[in-house]
């Protein structure tokens, strides 16, 4: 056996447990409702095109909102709730010793279980997607497909990689409920705090700088500090891809960021966007957050007394 069949293992048992089954079912309602309702019954028919709801961005001041930043809080929950067990509950329930009595290695079934657990996820979601594509054909929306279809694959890999962050965790965590308390948590950091903590810490360095004396911190370079910080949080990383898939670099910048943050960078980003803003620039955070966490939990699982 061998890291593909750990990744099959893992397939199926998701098939037999009906998670599939039901985050299918889900996404299908959703991304099939959504778009149902939207444009069968509130948008007419001259304003039907898929950037009206999968392009939706608002900025209501004190928060913003959009589509793929919702679609986005689902779907790491779904992507967390699938991984996060996926050591724990083998460890306790003594699975896991016949799993590794195989001729697999832990690299092996670190492998495999993020493989498996992933594709169970992006299964789901290609379901979903498709029951999103029916409803634009039956309702006559303009598809542009150039921006749908990298959106999708923006999406699923998202969804991998918060994969990755609920396998690490469970190999970090010694017990089941270890590790869903620390995914509870640290889905509440990435959909709540996250952009208090990033608006935070450059006021906190400014502070620092001016009490050793060597003055503040400029606030274009606290606001450039702030939005990157922002932009590490995969959700907020996601949402900026996405808007730059229908709305172009300069203005998919502003999406995730408040109005005094919009009146500094606008012109900043009129002049040229820096490389750390850059969509190659945040596609590689995003890959980073498949690949980090899965070698940070393959780590911790190489060294664990099981």
């Amino acid at each position: 056996m061998s890291w593909q069949a750990v990744a099959r293992k893992e397939f199926r048992d998701a098939i037999r447990s009906r998670w599939l089954h039901g985050s299918t079912l889900f996404f299908v309602l959703f991304l099939g409702g959504a778009p149902a309702l939207f444009f069968g019954l509130l948008i007419p028919a001259d304003l039907r095109q898929i950037s009206n709801l999968f392009g939706f961005f608002a900025d209501l001041g004190v928060f913003s909102f959009s589509f793929p930043g919702l679609l986005a809080l689902i779907l790491g929950f779904v992507a967390l709730s699938t991984s996060y067990g996926s050591i724990t509950e083998e460890r306790e329930s003594g699975s896991i010793k016949l799993l590794l009595s195989l001729p697999n290695s832990r690299l092996d079934a670190m492998v495999g279980k993020l493989l498996g657990r992933s594709a169970v996820v992006v299964v789901a979601l290609l379901v979903g997607f498709f029951a999103t594509f029916l409803v634009l054909l039956a309702t006559g929306t303009r598809l542009q497909l150039g921006s749908f279809v990298p959106q999708i694959a923006l999406t699923a890999l998202v969804g991998v990689a918060f994969v990755s962050i609920g396998l690490s965790l469970s190999a970090l965590a010694d017990s089941n409920r270890e590790a869903t308390l620390a995914t509870m948590g640290l889905y509440l950091v990435f959909a709540v705090l996250w952009g208090s903590i990033s608006e935070g810490i450059p006021k906190l360095l400014n502070y620092a700088a001016e009490q050793v004396g060597i003055g503040g911190i400029s606030e274009v370079l606290r606001v450039k500090i702030g939005v990157f910080l922002k932009y590490l949080n995969p959700l907020k990383t996601y949402e900026t891809l996405a808007a730059q898939v229908y709305y172009g670099p300069e203005q998919a910048r502003l999406v995730t960021t408040t109005f005094g943050e919009q009146a500094i960078l606008t012109p900043v980003l009129e002049e040229s966007v820096p490389f750390y803003f850059s969509g190659w620039f945040l596609l590689v955070i995003l890959l980073a957050w498949v690949v980090v966490p899965a070698v940070v939990g393959y780590w911790a699982f190489e060294r664990a007394d099981l």
